[in-house]
């Protein structure tokens, strides 16, 4: 819907395609630049549509030949300014971030290897920086450390930690212990809008300098302690360092420490009394112990194997959280009391430590399971484990990796990013982004930034926020994408409006048009097309077409100048914003308006 009033030419978004002078009039009472919301503007759920269809594939190293098996978990941020607005933000398209080995060396030191999310084209690949070697199979954390609007891509090295920049070249490392397949996380654990990076039981600050090194509880090492993450736990504005078994404060003292294995946590809050739990998978084991006191709640064993980190969210729509753990031959959903809900058979007898993932795909506020064993990537059905989607083009050896659900390309549907590796089970190989044919899904984050993953841990232009709120407030998810509410399928609402005084300049007989766009549908618009065409009888020609990033719910920009000639004016323009193919609109009626007179007659 197009809210018919005036705007004053000084508060438009102008979205220009060339430098030139914008027009300005002095307009009393002009609006703000945005409009009311459609508050229903949503769609309706599809219920089981999975068909899954390749939209690109990463397989060969185009710096680094051979080095194309990935076993770890990808990280996708913003690493490039696509859109040339001088800003590396949540309006470029997403890149791709992972580890790399060649052969079977996944404990060697290997590639950080970044590709591009729109078709995976590759960025870069780093085998050395600065003397600092990256490990094969770590994982990655990709995230803007310290506010200047540039990301660090951090991973495990032969030597502790190891950062480099957005373009691949070295920022810094840091001398703590380490692992092969360890995985960093950022938090803002003080609150001063500086990151830092959490690594097993270790933080450093933004630049790489130590603040402390707890010690690595009992099976922590390989299996443990290296997948930790930052959390406030007590509720005093500070994160804590959470291993699994130890909670540290951000001055290196132990909040608690219940004696066991670290394992491989995760947050939530079980009982729904408004304080967090910590979950851990440790030696084939699930355990829930009290966030704020470390007291153990519960303990149930897997029905087989070690166990991968832990996934949880509301996986049947109940409105209470579920644990989801993939063991060696069952993959198990236990409720938030450690009850068993439902098991469906995998295989993953190499490692048995794989983790999942889980979103609401069909976004009716029940999550469904995305997890890829040895042989298979599977969706399941997060109620009852019924198989919604099966692709067989993938193999892997399996460590702790797991597959990620985000809108790894821009446009607004969600892709599902899977490593793989052939070099112990015949398959495929690389990165793979898969889509849905008939783009059903749910929409998706532009962001999974680190393996340890939480909707609220980091804001889509791949900042921290100094004062996040808490998972288990909001989401009450971990390693989980929109999985809360059916507002997974909120949609946009495109409408041009007509140009007025202000965005109209006139000079002889030729015309500067800028054309208003709106969007008052609850959800971003992705990128599409401003086009106006003239029209000459029953023939509409081109004069002029813009592509825009995209445009937030709620607001309002100014898309030009289409230069327009009095001799191509014709019969009059039709101004379009083309937007069918790339964005979800609840109303398409407003997506088009007609000029009869030429703009400079108009009075």
């Amino acid at each position: 819907m197009w809210f018919a009033f005036s705007f004053a030419c000084t508060e438009y978004d102008f979205a220009q395609s060339v430098d030139v002078e914008v027009p300005t009039c002095a307009q009393e009472g002009a609006p703000d630049g945005t409009v009311p919301l459609h508050p229903e503007c949503a769609g309706e759920p599809e219920i089981g549509t999975f068909t899954p269809v390749v939209e690109w594939k990463w397989t060969t190293n185009a710096t680094h030949p051979g080095y194309e098996q990935v076993m770890s978990t990808p990280a996708v941020a913003n690493l490039t300014d696509d859109d040339g607005d001088g800003d590396i933000d949540d309006s470029d398209v997403p890149d791709v971030v992972f580890t790399a080995f060649a052969g079977g060396a996944y404990t060697s030191p290997g590639a950080l290897v970044a590709i591009s999310g729109a078709d995976g084209r590759q960025l870069w690949s780093v085998i050395d920086a600065n003397g600092h070697q990256p490990y094969s199979s770590s994982g990655v954390l990709v995230a803007d450390l310290d506010g200047d609007g540039v990301p660090s891509v951090v991973v495990s090295a032969v030597d502790g930690l190891l950062a480099v920049r957005a373009d691949g070249t070295f920022e810094w490392s840091a001398a703590i212990p380490t692992s092969t397949y360890g995985s960093p996380a950022a938090a803002d654990v003080d609150g001063d809008s500086i990151s830092e990076v959490i690594y097993g039981a270790s933080i450093v600050d933004a630049h790489g300098a130590p603040r402390f090194t707890g010690a690595l509880g009992n099976g922590g090492g390989a299996y443990g302690a290296f997948l930790s993450f930052g959390a406030d736990l007590d509720g005093d504005g500070e994160q804590e360092l959470v291993t699994g078994r130890t909670a540290y404060r951000a001055d290196g003292t132990v909040l608690w420490d219940d004696g066991g294995a670290d394992g491989l946590p995760a947050m939530a809050d079980l009982d729904l009394d408004g304080d967090p739990e910590v979950i851990r998978v440790a030696g084939g084991h699930v355990l829930a112990n009290d966030g704020l006191t470390g007291a153990l709640v519960w303990n149930v064993a897997l029905a087989d194997g070690t166990g991968g980190p832990p996934t949880v969210a509301d996986f049947d729509g109940d409105g209470a959280p579920e644990i989801g753990v993939a063991g060696a031959s069952f993959y198990q959903v236990f409720e938030s009391d450690g009850s068993e809900r439902w098991r469906a058979p995998v295989s993953d007898f190499s490692s048995n430590v794989t983790g999942s993932s889980v979103f609401d795909f069909e976004g009716d506020g029940a999550a469904e399971v995305v997890y890829a064993d040895e042989h298979t990537l599977w969706v399941y059905d997060g109620a009852t484990g019924a198989v919604e989607m099966q692709y067989d083009e993938h193999s892997s050896g399996t460590l702790f990796e797991y597959p990620l659900i985000v809108d790894v390309d821009h446009d607004g549907s969600t892709e599902i990013v899977l490593a793989s590796n052939d070099y112990a089970y015949s398959g495929s190989h690389g990165i793979t982004a898969i889509g849905d044919a008939a783009d059903s899904w749910a929409p998706a984050r532009p962001v999974w930034n680190q393996g340890a993953y939480a909707i609220t841990n980091v804001n889509d232009d791949g900042t921290v926020p100094a004062d996040p709120e808490q998972s288990w407030t909001s989401w009450n998810s971990f390693r989980a994408g929109n999985s809360q509410s059916p507002s997974g399928l909120a949609q946009a609402d495109l409408g041009v409006g007509r140009p007025d005084a202000c965005t109209i300049a006139c000079t002889d007989d030729t015309i500067d048009l800028w054309v208003p766009v709106t969007n008052d549908g609850s959800n971003r618009a992705f990128a599409f097309d401003v086009t106006v065409r003239a029209i000459h009888g029953t023939d509409r020609v081109e004069i002029g077409r813009i592509a825009v990033d995209g445009l937030d719910a709620g607001a309002v920009t100014s898309v030009g100048p289409f230069p327009v000639a009095r001799d191509a004016f014709g019969d009059g323009l039709v101004i379009e914003v083309d937007a069918a193919d790339v964005v979800r609109e609840c109303d398409e009626s407003d997506n088009t308006i007609r000029l009869d007179v030429f703009p400079c007659d108009a009075g």
